[in-house]
Formats: C-alpha cells, structure tokens, sequence
C-alpha cells in the first residue's frame, strides 16, 4: 500500500474547538423551578427530582459561579455531587461542571461534566450533539481513535453535520487505519476502515464548497489519496479537487495520479494524458515538458514539439541551454518541413482508398498541427473503416472536438470508452465538464 501521511496536525489543532455549538449551555435554567400552575391549577411541566441535600449544596455552587468565586463553586458542587442519586441531579452536577471547566480552562473537569450530563440521560438533542462532538474532538486531537469514532459518530447521526464534524469523523477512520497498520501507511487488513471514513470527508468537502471554501481543496486532496490508498474508486473526490483548486495543481495531482495507477501506459496512451495535462494547464515542470515529447516524438509529431517547447520556454521552464530540448527542437525543425507538406496528400488519401491505419495516423498528424476540423473527420472516417485501435480513435476525435469547443459531442465520443483508456477518458470528461461550466472556449491543444 502507499504510504499516508496523517493529516497535518496543525490544522487539526486549528479545527479544534470550531463544534457548531457553544458549550457555554446556561444552569440557571435547567435548575429553575418547573411548577407554574395554569388557570385550572395543573402544573405545566413535572419538578425535577432533586433531594434537599442536593438541592441545598447544588444552590450554593450556583451563588459562588454567580459571584465568580470559583474555587468556592467547586467546593460546593463536589458536596452536590457526593449525594447525587437521581438522574436531574447527575445531568445538573455535569453541567456546572462544564461551566467551571470552562471558566477555570480546566480541560479534565470539561470532560468529566460532559461525561456525567450525557450518561445521565437527560441532554436535551442539542447537548447531545454538541457534548459527543466535544469529546469526540478532543479524543481525535490526542489520537485516540476509536474513542474518537464512537463519540463523533453519535453527534454525527444526532443531526451534528456541520463540514468541520464531519471531516473529524473522516480523519478519526483514517487516523486508526493508519495507527493499526503501523503507521505510515494503509495496508489492506486496514483499507475497509479508512474507505468508511470516506463518505463522511466527501459530505464535508461538498458542504466547504457550499460554504467559505476554507479547507475544501485540502480536504478533497486528502480524500483523493486516501481513496487510491484503499484502492477506492477516487473519482468524485478527483471532482470535488478539481473543483475546490482553481490553481493548476490540481490538475497535475490528477493526471499523475492516474498514470501511476496506469503503468502499462503505451507512448500514445501516455501522449493522450499529457495533451490533457498541457490543455488543462498543468504543465509546471521540466519533466514535464520531457515526458510529452518523448510521448510525441520530435519526428513524429514535429510541429507539436515545436509548439510544446515554445510553451515551456514562454513559461519559463525550459532554457536554451537545456540540451535535450535543444536537441529536440533540432529534430523537429528537421523533419517539420516534410511533415506540413506531405499533410494535404495524406488527408486526399484517407478520404479515400487508404487503410484505417493510415486514416487514423493522418487524424492523428492533423491533431498535432492545429487543424482540429480535419482531424475530428479523419478519425471519424477511420472508425468507418473498422480501425483496429478504435479508442485511439475516438480520443483523436474527442480532443479535436474539445478544441473547437464541440463539448456534447466530445463527451459522447469519450462515453463509449472502456478499455485501457477508460480512466483516462473520465479525467477528459471531467474537463469537459469543467470547461462547459465555465462557458469557456478549450486552449488550443
């Protein structure tokens, strides 16, 4: 398996705290007096079950909380809670020791109030979903997974679903497949788990969308590779990150991301996903560059090497100075010459008696030199033909289509694909899908 980082802590420590929920919830009403009477002398709702011990030592912590006397509180609640018997009392005892916790900053007398007004079982809905979220949260920062799990997973289905609960249940799964599996990575034994935390991060991830887009790009980035970890089909967090990073980044993340899975990549296969990387912008690199030529071969393909190195150097990513690129456009100024002209006989043939092959690699030439219209035909007329590598093909087509803007039909074209080149081809539509969106008009490949 691949090796998995935990998530940055720092941001977790930053999401510390960030519930939905304050958990400065108010005592004095809880402990009111519930014995209003209505015209016909009826009481609108039951007296809490509080002795007079309890009742007397419970009131005097309430006066020091009050004054701010908080050492006196205390005092006064730990006699309160040594004759708490009834559940009212219990659920009363923890929640003033929340409020000292908290106006104290006193963590541990946090968590044991919270403790003891959930086990009481008497927290109303919304304490339930802000106290499991709490020690749910806190439990997740220290790394104690399962404990994190059980918790916010309870104030997950108790209706707390804000993005930032449900990322911590995510990293909760993540985090104790990774602690099982020894720390560094996911190893299969352990996938099964990670994979279930993956639904909760991709609700958070579409809820930051919706929101202030703070953490979606991270979020999606790390839903993305946990998936391919766990060997989960990753596409809808490929989506939500190409979604939440306008950058280019994401793009190389992607593409990359899909030729690793894809190794057997053949140079044309390979070529297909750089001329997605190049359209989408992704290009960044001088490896980059180097792999799309050695894909399309300077001879080959003479003016897309050409056009490919005049990009990388209006970027500033290759330098003359570079002898393989320097090379490469050598080669290709060399054979650019006998490959323009020998292009209008080629195409001449293929609309007529010459072989699919032929067709298919004159679509292929006129894909490379800019001229999409021609190129979108010639393919077109090799499937005609019964071509033998009819995803080639349809690839040609559809990014000829791409590049005169003809999305609906490239997206159909890209649809029919389910060989080898099917992962590929989603990251395509994915682009297409983009671009329609964007109302925008594809970069010339």
């Amino acid at each position: 398996m691949r090796r998995i980082s935990r998530f940055n802590m720092a941001l977790m420590l930053a999401l510390a705290g960030t519930t939905a929920v304050s958990l400065a919830l108010p005592v004095d009403a809880a402990f009111a007096q519930k014995e209003k009477k209505g015209k016909k002398g009826k009481e609108e709702a039951p007296q809490m079950e509080l002795s007079p011990e309890f009742r007397n030592a419970f009131a005097a912590a309430q006066t020091a909380f009050g004054a701010s006397d908080f050492v006196t509180a205390e005092a006064k609640l730990t006699e309160a809670a040594a004759v708490a018997a009834s559940a009212d009392e219990k659920y009363l005892t923890g929640k003033m020791s929340l409020q000292i916790g908290l106006k104290k900053n006193d963590e541990a007398m946090q968590m044991k109030g919270v403790e003891m007004a959930l086990t009481s079982g008497k927290a109303t809905e919304a304490e339930m979903r802000t106290f499991n979220s709490f020690i749910g949260e806190k439990a997740l920062v220290k790394n104690d997974f399962a404990r994190a799990r059980t918790f916010l997973t309870a104030a997950v289905q108790a209706g707390q679903n804000s993005p930032v609960n449900l990322f911590q249940l995510a990293e909760a799964h993540f985090g104790e497949a990774i602690a099982k599996s020894g720390g560094r990575s996911i190893d299969a034994t352990n996938a099964p788990l990670a994979a279930q935390g993956l639904p909760y991060l991709q609700r958070a991830v579409e809820g930051n969308l919706a929101a202030d887009k703070q953490y979606a790009a991270s979020w999606a980035k790390r839903g993305f590779q946990i998936a391919r970890a766990t060997k989960t089909d990753s596409s809808a967090f490929a989506q939500l990150l190409l979604r939440a990073d306008t950058g280019k980044g994401a793009w190389n993340e992607v593409i990359r991301a899909m030729q690793s899975d894809n190794r057997g990549f053949t140079s044309e296969q390979s070529l297909d996903a750089m001329r997605l990387l190049r359209m989408t912008g992704g290009m960044s690199s001088a490896a980059d560059y180097q792999e799309y030529i050695e894909a399309a071969g300077a001879a080959r393909r003479p003016t897309e090497v050409i056009a490919v190195i005049e990009e990388g150097k209006a970027a500033g990513v290759i330098t003359d100075s570079n002898a393989y690129f320097k090379d490469a456009l050598t080669t290709a100024n060399s054979n650019r010459g006998e490959y323009v002209g020998t292009l209008p006989e080629s195409v001449r043939d293929s609309r007529g008696k010459a072989t699919a092959t032929v067709t298919l690699a004159t679509a292929d030439a006129l894909l490379a030199n800019k001229q999409y219209a021609e190129a979108e035909e010639l393919a077109g007329i090799a499937l005609t033909k019964g071509v033998a590598d009819t995803e080639r093909a349809q690839m040609v087509q559809a990014i000829a289509q791409i590049a005169q803007g003809k999305y609906d039909p490239a997206r159909q074209t890209l649809s029919g694909m389910s060989g080898v080149r099917a992962p590929l081809a989603k990251l395509w539509v994915l682009y297409v899908d983009q671009k329609a969106g964007a109302g925008a008009a594809a970069p010339a490949a």
